[in-house]
């Protein structure tokens, strides 16, 4: 795969009252454990799903043909909750995200099925990746022990594809695909 800064992926966005709530849990630690990190801004807030690659250049045939893959998924909406608040030992600042039991297990299958979508158009390995489905809220050097929290919890109604560029904070969405049911 070509290291790039043009970035894309499949993934979840949270409706405007879940990013508030989950901004909300984090503001509730804040405090307690010295955060001294900005919060990712609601906007920005997304559950990963499948990579699509890296570019050098923005890669507008590959958007066209991932979410031609993806229009071929075939999922229910489903309610994901995560219940779990934490940092995970990795990056440097490490990240401080949500996470959840099984309340996931809808991203799980979603995953597999824009996987099994890819993979038909010669857009994924065979091997599925295992995921971990979770939400960062903010990178920071304090570190927060895992906390069982209110779920932040949405209906999942779509997925989207998006591009990001790293170094210049781009983040845009370049497709959103419904699920069907």
């Amino acid at each position: 795969m070509v290291r790039g800064k043009h970035v894309v992926y499949f993934a979840l966005q949270p409706p405007p009252e879940a990013a508030a709530q989950a901004q909300a849990r984090l503001e509730a630690v804040r405090a307690r454990h010295r955060l001294s990190a900005k919060p990712t801004p609601t906007a920005r807030l997304h559950v990963s799903l499948n990579p699509i690659g890296e570019f050098k250049r923005p890669p507008t045939p590959v958007f066209d043909k991932a979410l031609e893959a993806a229009a071929a998924v075939e999922a229910r909406p489903f309610v994901v909750a995560f219940n779990r608040l934490g940092t995970w030992p990795s990056g440097d600042p490490p990240p401080l995200v949500l996470w959840g039991d099984e309340g996931v297990i809808g991203v799980n299958g979603l995953y597999s099925a824009i996987q099994r979508a890819l993979r038909r158009r010669d857009m994924a390995p065979r091997r599925e990746v295992e995921i971990v489905p979770h939400m960062t809220l903010a990178y920071d050097r304090a570190e927060v022990p895992e906390t069982v929290i209110e779920p932040v919890a949405w209906t999942v109604t779509e997925f989207v594809l998006i591009h990001a560029v790293h170094g210049e904070g781009r983040y845009d969405v370049v497709g959103r695909v419904p699920l069907n049911g």
